[in-house]
């Protein structure tokens, strides 16, 4: 008997790739939301630093035009964290989605690996019953040419 192959296996080669491909892609999303997080964190750190020198120099006396610059200042990092937020929400609603691909490319995938094993379940019990048919007629046969003799 010839040796199993699965019938779709073009089909399913195909699909994997697509899978692979649509996980490449998430994985690129994720990786450019974390990014904008890791922006948005060294916006922060620099905000807070800023207040923090702005505490101690408004403390020893400031100049309006510094008052000026240091408000200037941190209503451009205040601008830029507000805009990375804006970018991550939209990044989280497109790995979502892209998420949503992954698992249907996944079903799919599972699904004709499913009927793979099924059918290579058929085709070993008719390997099985082959194998059982040609006992039965080698005994049989044997046991003709015996009794012939």
């Amino acid at each position: 008997m010839k040796r199993f192959e699965f019938s779709l296996n073009k089909l399913m080669g195909y699909k994997q790739q697509v899978l692979d491909r649509e996980k490449n892609d998430l994985a690129h999303l994720r990786r450019r939301q974390q990014q904008y997080i890791d922006e948005k964190r060294a916006l922060e750190d620099k905000l807070r630093r800023s207040n923090e020198e702005f505490c101690m120099k408004s403390s020893a006396g400031m100049t309006v035009m510094q008052l000026t610059a240091f408000k200037g200042y941190h209503h451009s990092l205040s601008s830029q964290i507000k805009e990375l937020e804006l970018s991550i929400e939209n990044m989280e609603e497109k790995v979502q989605k892209q998420l949503g691909v992954v698992i249907e490319a996944t079903k799919e995938v599972s699904s004709l690996e499913k009927l793979e094993d099924k059918q290579l379940e058929e085709y070993n019990f008719k390997v099985a019953k082959a194998e059982e048919q040609f006992i039965e007629e080698y005994v049989t046969n044997s046991t003709y040419a015996s009794r012939s003799q």
